[in-house]
């Protein structure tokens, strides 16, 4: 599951897809937006943002893009 959560305060937007990052709304983040496709999460938070500082894990988003290059051999 991926997630976009926002920091007004600090005008900061995540998109996420790391169980560890919820820890955020505890110090004041909001979820406001759930999918399971990282690209839609991702469109999202740009969609959202004006001045906000849109961040996100390089990780996720190369293993999104790796998983949906294989193709499988039968």
């Amino acid at each position: 599951m991926y997630r976009v959560l926002v920091s007004k305060r600090e005008g900061r937007i995540l998109v996420t897809g790391k169980e560890r990052d919820l820890r955020l709304v505890e110090e004041g983040w909001d979820v406001v937006f759930e999918s399971f496709d990282w690209d839609e999460a991702f469109d999202f938070a740009m969609d959202m943002a004006e001045e906000e500082i849109v961040e996100w894990y390089y990780d996720e988003a190369v293993k999104k893009k790796f998983v949906t290059g294989l193709s499988v051999a039968t």
